[in-house]
C-alpha cells in the first residue's frame, strides 16, 4: 500500500520515539529521570476534578458538545482575557479546541493554500512545520539566535517569501528556549505581518508559566485592529495535559475559518471535560503563583547544577524549560545518551526542534526537585 507521499517529507513524532526508548528502559529495570517532555507531574487541582464528575449531571452531558465549545466556556476565557489582559472579546472571537495541537493544525488549510508559504520559528515545536507540510504548504524557517533573545529578527526574512506567505507562527514564553517577548516586540511583529497581509498566531501554550507575580502579556493587547489570533491550552498551568482541552481567540473571521475546518473534521470536546476547564479559570491567582513557585524552584537548583557541572544554558525567564548548550567535546546525541547512561537523565536533544538546535538540549522542569538534584550528582563534571 502506498502512503501519502507528503508523509515522506516528515519524520516520526520524536516523542513517540522516546516513549518507545523510556518503555524500554524501564522494563529493563533501568531507573530513569524524564526530563524530556513538558507533561506537568504535579496534581490536578480538586475543584477541577470535581467538576468533571459533575458535568456527567449535565442534561445531554453525552450528546455531540457544540462545534465551537459550549458557551459557558467561552464566557470564561472571555473574562479571563479581561481580567489578565484588559483585552474584550465576543463570543464569535472564541473557539473550545481539543488541544491546542489540534488548532495549530487546522489554522493552516483555514488561511493558507496549497503551495503557499508559512513562516515558522528554528528551533521550534515541531507541529508548526509537520502540519503545514501535511497539508501541502511550504514552510520558511526563521533562526531564532541567542544574540537576539531568541527572537525572530524579521528583517532576515526573504521578501520573495513574503509575498507567497500566508501564516506567521511564533510561541512566547518560548518552547524549547524559554525566551519570553516583550511589548516592543509584539507591536513590531504586528506591524509587521499587517503590513504584508500575514495572519499571526502566537502558540501561549506558556502564557502563566513565568516569574511569580509577574503580568503576563497576550499578543492581543497590541494588536487593536484584532488580525491575530492566539493559541491557549490548559495543560500547562492547570496540569491538564490528558484531558485535550485548549482554545483559540483572536480574529474572528480567522476563527470561523477554522471552526469551518474543524467542524468536518471533528465533533467537539466531551461536554464534562469542558466544565473541568471552567473550573480551572475560576482558580485564584494565588494557585497560579502557586505552580509559577514550583517551577521557579526547580529553575534555580537545576540552573545551579549545570554551572557546578560546566554546563552552558540560556537564562530564560519563561516556561518550565532550561535550553542547554552541548559540552564542546560531544555531539548532542551522545551527551544524551552520556546524561542517560550516568544518571538515568532522558533529555531532549535539540535537533527534535530544528536543525538551528543541533548544538543544544532541553531540559524540562516536570520532575521533584529532589529527583533532578540526586540524578545530576551522578552524572561528570563536563
Amino acid at each position: 500500500m502506498s502512503s501519502n507521499n507528503r508523509l515522506n517529507s516528515i519524520s516520526e513524532y520524536h516523542f513517540q520515539k522516546l516513549d518507545i526508548l523510556k518503555k524500554k528502559l524501564i522494563n529493563d529495570g533501568k531507573k530513569i529521570v524524564d526530563l524530556s517532555i513538558g507533561d506537568p507531574d504535579l496534581e490536578v487541582d480538586k475543584s477541577i476534578i470535581q467538576s468533571l464528575i459533575e458535568g456527567f449531571n449535565v442534561n445531554g452531558y453525552n450528546k455531540y458538545p457544540p462545534y465551537d465549545g459550549i458557551e459557558e466556556l467561552k464566557l470564561g476565557i472571555i473574562n479571563y482575557y479581561r481580567e489578565i489582559y484588559n483585552v474584550k472579546l465576543t463570543l464569535d472571537e472564541v473557539l473550545i479546541l481539543i488541544g491546542s495541537k489540534e488548532g495549530i493544525n487546522n489554522i493552516i488549510p483555514a488561511v493558507c493554500d496549497i503551495g503557499d508559504y508559512a513562516i515558522v520559528p528554528n528551533p521550534g515545536y515541531p507541529v508548526y512545520s509537520t502540519c503545514c507540510h501535511l497539508w501541502g504548504v511550504n514552510t520558511y524557517n526563521i533562526v531564532l539566535k541567542e544574540n537576539n533573545s531568541y527572537l525572530p529578527h524579521l528583517g532576515d526574512i526573504d521578501k520573495k517569501v513574503l509575498d507567497k506567505c500566508r501564516l506567521f507562527a511564533i510561541n512566547y514564553p518560548n518552547n524549547p528556549t524559554g525566551a519570553t517577548a516583550n511589548s516592543d516586540f509584539y507591536k513590531e511583529i504586528v506591524e509587521f505581518c499587517n503590513n504584508h497581509n500575514i495572519i499571526i498566531y502566537n502558540d501561549a501554550a506558556y502564557n502563566e508559566i513565568i516569574k511569580k507575580n509577574e503580568a503576563p502579556l497576550s499578543i492581543l493587547q497590541f494588536d487593536p485592529q484584532k488580525k491575530c489570533v492566539e493559541f491557549g491550552t490548559f495543560s500547562k498551568t492547570y496540569n491538564m495535559t490528558g484531558f485535550r482541552i485548549g482554545y483559540v481567540v483572536g480574529n474572528s473571521r480567522v476563527i470561523s475559518s477554522l471552526l469551518k475546518v474543524k467542524s468536518n473534521v471533528d465533533s467537539g470536546q466531551f461536554i464534562p471535560i469542558q466544565y473541568a476547564a471552567i473550573a480551572a479559570l475560576k482558580l485564584s491567582r494565588d494557585y497560579v503563583n502557586s505552580i509559577r513557585n514550583t517551577y521557579e524552584e526547580r529553575k534555580k537548583i537545576t540552573k545551579r547544577l549545570l554551572y557546578e557541572h560546566n554546563i552552558e544554558f540560556f537564562d530564560s525567564e519563561g516556561t518550565f524549560y532550561l535550553w542547554c548548550k552541548t559540552p564542546a567535546k560531544f555531539n548532542t546525541e551522545k551527551f544524551c545518551e552520556e546524561l542517560l547512561n550516568a544518571g538515568g537523565l532522558v533529555v531532549t536533544p535539540g535537533n527534535a526542534f530544528g536543525d538551528a538546535g543541533a548544538d543544544n538540549f532541553r531540559i524540562a522542569l516536570t520532575r521533584d526537585k529532589m529527583e533532578i538534584f540526586n540524578a545530576f550528582n551522578k552524572i561528570s563534571v563536563y
